[in-house]
């Protein structure tokens, strides 16, 4: 195994502690089994957002406009700080 230091949101390394210690495992088991499942993914980013694109139209959902995709992540964003 390969030691390596990296940068990761504090956020995340704390989901990653606490899931560590729910699970009895090791922090670098959690990290490393997520990094795993999201490399092992078989679709890309760009295929989920056409799937998502897909599921729309079939269902008669329209999409955002930027305006409104950008506002939405910037709420989530500040409510992701405040703690909610």
């Amino acid at each position: 195994m390969e030691r390596t230091e990296t940068r990761i949101d504090r956020t995340l390394v704390e989901r990653a502690r606490e899931r560590a210690r729910e699970e009895g495992r090791e922090e670098f088991d959690v990290i490393e089994d997520a990094l795993k499942r999201y490399l092992d993914r078989e679709e890309t980013f760009g295929e989920i957002l056409d799937g998502v694109a897909e599921w729309q139209r079939e269902h008669g959902v329209e999409p955002l406009s930027e305006e409104e995709a950008m506002r939405i992540a910037v709420e989530e964003q500040r409510a992701h700080r405040r703690g909610e």
